[in-house]
């Protein structure tokens, strides 16, 4: 299985403070069945500074390869939280998944605000980014279906889906393919995978046509 957003880089962000507790969300990974993760620190352009977040992930990575010796696959990404004006950015393209032009996007707190659908739109025609939002499970369904609507594509969260109540109300979703990725949204070790494999169970068939659109979405990357 294909983990599309975990924060498991060392120090990089708050999902996990130091080598010994990524190195343990690893283990917890593997023991779920998981063989790629995409590492997805966060990345807040509005007060990042870009060059120093990329050197400060490349080190994360660097000490997690020199020390980590499973059988899962870590891929680079970021959580990049979406502003007006993010198209702009130069050198957009490193917060990509390598080897693809896809990006994992967290809209803000509050919503759709004001030019950020133009900025979505910018980001697909002009600099030929595809955005994936994040945890889409957290924000107004009929702001969803309107990025949808633009050619956005979604990424759910594990956790609304090992909860009994209110889940299926994301099946039409993943129905109607517009849902590519699962995520674990790791951060410490405290419930590790459990949730993960909660969902995987509760989707059945639709788990395993998720899987499938991740893998196709990546396959530059794998």
């Amino acid at each position: 299985m294909l983990d599309f957003h975990a924060h498991i880089l060392p120090g990089a962000d708050h999902g996990s403070d130091g080598l010994q507790c990524s190195l343990r969300q690893l283990t917890l990974a593997e023991q779920a069945g998981i063989d790629v993760i995409v590492a997805t620190p966060h990345f807040y352009p509005q007060t990042d500074d870009y060059e120093h977040f990329l050197r400060k992930r490349a080190s994360a990575r660097r000490e997690l390869e020199e020390h980590y010796t499973g059988s899962i696959r870590i891929l680079t990404g970021a959580e990049v939280h979406m502003c007006v004006g993010l198209d702009h950015l130069e050198g957009l393209e490193e917060l990509c998944i390598p080897g693809t032009r896809v990006m994992l996007c967290e809209l803000p707190f509050r919503g759709l605000s004001f030019g950020l659908t133009d900025t979505f739109e910018r980001l697909m025609d002009e600099r030929g980014i595809l955005p994936v939002l994040a945890h889409v499970d957290r924000y107004d369904p009929t702001q969803i279906e309107n990025l949808f609507g633009l050619g956005l594509l979604g990424q759910l969260n594990a956790e609304p889906l090992s909860r009994r109540f209110h889940r299926r109300r994301y099946l039409p979703w993943i129905d109607r393919g517009q849902i590519v990725a699962l995520g674990s949204d790791i951060h410490g070790t405290a419930l590790g995978y459990s949730q993960y494999i909660k969902a995987v169970d509760f989707l059945g068939d639709r788990a395993a046509a998720i899987e499938s659109r991740v893998r196709q979405l990546l396959k530059d990357a794998l």
